[in-house]
């Protein structure tokens, strides 16, 4: 039987990516451009990203983001540099990402105790994310709840197809709604821990080799220097964590759209290097 690579794709709204796809003409050529668009057959994306699902593996490409926008996410900068290493090799993205959405309410996990509510999930609301938007109350642990229900789904959909899935990425984006006060921030690297721990046990015969790769937030947030220390200070402590340093690393926020600067979401060049940055790390059999 043949394996099937799988990467999670998780976080909220740099995870779901806000690059606006008007712009990749101005930073990539012409030919990679069109690449994107006409989307990676090797390279399969299962997403349920803000308010928009797949309903299943489709091509990864432009706009597997949200409704409204034209934009591109993470997973682009992945199946491009995985493609360029292993050419016309198969992988299998997962991604389930919100915009807006905490550790410390939405990602919260079933260890973490307290609040966490078991039967909660994305159709509480007919758009969920919405209306946490407007300010209605969403039940606690929701976005951990549909990660776990869109890798079951993906890992099922694999099975029935004659592969052996084995998860080999665990990409972490998210911090930003956590860093608006001390005390998140501070119980923010506490919650990671019991929600990697609670995904590795719920698929204990899936994550042989999985590294989690986990993304520091940008500058501007209030918190982000606690946080992201907390980030590396974990991924040092732990051999199956690896921490991405996306300051170090130059991404930016700073640029587009051009007159309107969404100074809350990387640039569309920024969000290929995440993915790219990312790929760099994912553990690859055989190579």
């Amino acid at each position: 039987m043949k394996k099937a690579e799988i990467i999670i794709l998780s976080g909220q709204s740099n995870a779901v990516g806000v690059g606006h796809a008007e712009y990749l003409p101005k930073h990539f050529p012409p030919e990679k451009v069109e690449k994107w668009k006409n989307g990676y057959q090797n390279i399969k994306i299962n997403y349920f990203s803000h308010d928009k699902k797949s309903n299943g593996f489709v091509p990864t490409t432009i706009g597997c983001t949200e409704i409204s926008k034209v934009t591109v996410g993470p997973e682009l900068g992945i199946a491009d540099a995985l493609d360029e290493r292993f050419p016309s090799r198969e992988f299998f993205i997962v991604k389930c990402a919100y915009g807006g959405m905490s550790l410390y309410r939405d990602f919260l996990s079933p260890s973490c105790g307290g609040p966490y509510d078991p039967e909660a999930f994305a159709d509480q609301y007919e758009n969920i994310v919405a209306s946490s938007e407007q300010g209605l109350p969403v039940r606690p642990g929701w976005s951990y709840n549909e990660l776990v229900k869109i890798t079951r789904e993906s890992i099922g959909i694999l099975e029935a197809q004659g592969f052996v899935p084995s998860v080999k990425a665990f990409c972490w984006m998210q911090g930003e709604a956590d860093s608006g006060t001390e005390e998140n921030a501070e119980q923010y690297i506490g919650l990671y821990g019991h929600m990697i721990s609670d995904f590795k046990k719920e698929f204990a015969g899936y994550m042989d080799g999985c590294l989690f790769l986990d993304a520091g937030i940008h500058e501007l947030w209030v918190f982000h220097e606690k946080i992201n220390a907390a980030k590396k200070a974990f991924a040092e402590a732990h051999s199956d964590c690896v921490f991405i340093d996306t300051i170090a690393a130059g991404l930016t926020c700073a640029k587009e759209p051009e007159g309107c600067v969404d100074i809350y979401h990387y640039d569309s060049d920024s969000v290929i290097a995440l993915g790219h940055l990312y790929a760099d790390r994912i553990p690859v059999e055989g190579q």
